[in-house]
C-alpha cells in the first residue's frame, strides 16, 4: 500500500481497503500500533552488540501477528542502517512457499545480496565479477545438460542468472528439482560465493551485511522442520548477520531449545486472563481498538460490534483485519453505512466454517483440552493447530494458550 494511501477511512469502502490482511506496514506508517511485549527493540540491540562471529537470530510469532511490519521497522532503524547494509526479502515472493527447500533459501540469500547491492549502486570489483561469471557459466552448463533451460547470450550476466534461477524455483517444478539436484552436492561452493560477495561488500561499504528473511513461517510444517531442523548447520554458514522468521510450532519445539538464547518471540495481544475468557484485558482491548480507529472513523462501527470484532480476532492483527474486511463487506452488501453486530457475527460464521473444513476428530480432542486447561502441554501435538491459528499462544509471566475465539461455539455444539 503506497504511503499516500494510509488515510483514515471515512466510509466502509475505504475501510475495507485499509484492512488488507496481507500487506505489512512500512516503517513510519500512521496505521502502526505499539503493543506490550514487543521484542523488536531487544532484537535491534542484540544486532548492534559486538559479535565475534556474525550472529544468526530467529524471530517468531503466530502468522499474521505483525512480524513483517516489525521487520520493516528493524531494517529502517537508523542505528541498523549505520552499522549494516540491510538486505530484506520475502521467500513467499521469490520461491514456491508450498514447496520450499533449504537450497532455495540459500540461493535466495545469495541472489538478493548480489541484486540488492548492485541495484543500490554498489559495484563489485571486476576480479570477483569474473569469478562469479565463471561459476555461473559452469552451473548453467550443468543445469542445461540436465534439462533446465536458461536464456544465455548478451546480457545474461550473474544478476540475470540469479533472477532466472529464482523464477524457475518459484514457478517451474521440473527446473526447481534440477536446480536443487545441481546445487545441493556443491553447496559449499554456493556458500563460498555468498561469502565472497558478503566480504567484498563489507570491505567496500565499511558496514556489515544483514540479511532479514521474511515469511519463513509460511511453509507447511513438514517443510519448515526440514529447513530449520535438518539443515540448520547450512543456514548459519553465510558470514553475514541473518534474521530468520520461524514458525511458532518450531520455535517451541524441543529441537529448537538449544538455540533459545538466539530467539525472539512477538506475542499476540492478550485479550483476557488465563482461564477466564469472559474477563477482558483492558490494555489488550485498547490496543486493538487503536488498530481499528487508526484505519477508519469511529462512527463506521457500532461499539458492540467493535467489541465483538476484537474478541473474535484473538489478539492477532491479521485476524482483526480479516474480521473487519468480512464485516465491512457484509455491511456494504446490505446497504449500511456502518458495521453492526450482525456483520461481525457473519464474519465469525465464515471463519468458523473455514476451520470446520480442516479440523479432524483428533484436533477437536486437543482443542477441548486446550479450552479446559489453557496449557501448552504437548507442542508436538499442538503444532498443526498453532500453525493454522486454531490454537493461539499468549504470555503473562509464563506462556499459555487458548483456542481461536471462533471455535468456542463450535466446541459448544460438539459437547
Amino acid at each position: 500500500m503506497p504511503q499516500q494511501q494510509f488515510i483514515r477511512a471515512t466510509d466502509l469502502d475505504q475501510a475495507w481497503s485499509n484492512f488488507d490482511p496481507h500487506e505489512p506496514l512500512p516503517s513510519g506508517s500512521p496505521f502502526y500500533v505499539e503493543r506490550q511485549g514487543n521484542p523488536i527493540g531487544a532484537l535491534i540491540r542484540a544486532l548492534l552488540r559486538r559479535h565475534l562471529q556474525p550472529p544468526k537470530y530467529f524471530f517468531s510469532g503466530h502468522r499474521g501477528n505483525g512480524k513483517s511490519t516489525e521487520l520493516n521497522r528493524l531494517v529502517a532503524d537508523p542505528a541498523i542502517q549505520e552499522k549494516f547494509f540491510p538486505v530484506k526479502f520475502s521467500v513467499r515472493r521469490l520461491c514456491d512457499i508450498f514447496n520450499l527447500d533449504y537450497v532455495d533459501v540459500l540461493l535466495a540469500i545469495g541472489a538478493q545480496i548480489f541484486v540488492q547491492y548492485t541495484e543500490s549502486g554498489g559495484r563489485l570489483p571486476d576480479a570477483l565479477l569474473r569469478e562469479l561469471d565463471t561459476w555461473k557459466g559452469r552451473t548453467v552448463e550443468r543445469l542445461t545438460e540436465k534439462g533446465a533451460v536458461f536464456a544465455t547470450g548478451a546480457g545474461f550476466d550473474v544478476k540475470a542468472f540469479f533472477l532466472s534461477a529464482l523464477a524457475k524455483v518459484q514457478t517451474e517444478h521440473s527446473s526447481r528439482e534440477i536446480i536443487r539436484q545441481e546445487l545441493e552436492p556443491r553447496l559449499s561452493e554456493l556458500i563460498g560465493k555468498i561469502n565472497d560477495i558478503v566480504i567484498t561488500i563489507q570491505s567496500r561499504e565499511k558496514r556489515q551485511v544483514l540479511v532479514v528473511i521474511d515469511d519463513l513461517d509460511k511453509p507447511p510444517l513438514k517443510q519448515a522442520r526440514a529447513i530449520f531442523h535438518g539443515a540448520y548447520s547450512a543456514l548459519v554458514q553465510p558470514v553475514c548477520a541473518i534474521v530468520y522468521t520461524v514458525p511458532v510450532a518450531i520455535f517451541f519445539s524441543k529441537e529448537f531449545a538449544t538455540i533459545r538464547e538466539h530467539c525472539f518471540f512477538l506475542p499476540n495481544v492478550k485479550l483476557h486472563t488465563k482461564g477466564e475468557p469472559e474477563k477482558r484485558d483492558s490494555v489488550g482491548y485498547a490496543t486493538m481498538r487503536e488498530f481499528v480507529h487508526r484505519r477508519m472513523g469511529e462512527s463506521l462501527i457500532e461499539t458492540e460490534a467493535l467489541q465483538a470484532a476484537i474478541g473474535l480476532s484473538g489478539g492477532v492483527f491479521r485476524e482483526m483485519a480479516f474480521v473487519m474486511q468480512l464485516s465491512a463487506s457484509h455491511a456494504i452488501e446490505r446497504g449500511s453505512e456502518r458495521i453492526e453486530i450482525g456483520d461481525v457475527r457473519h464474519a465469525e460464521s465464515r471463519i468458523r466454517s473455514d476451520f470446520r473444513r480442516i479440523l479432524t476428530e483428533e484436533d477437536y480432542e486437543l482443542l477441548r483440552e486446550v479450552k479446559r486447561t489453557n496449557e501448552m502441554r504437548s507442542v508436538d501435538k499442538l503444532a498443526d493447530l498453532l500453525h493454522t491459528l486454531a490454537v493461539l499462544e499468549y504470555t503473562n509471566d509464563e506462556n499459555w494458550c487458548d483456542i481461536h475465539p471462533s471455535l468456542r461455539r463450535l466446541l459448544g455444539e460438539e459437547s
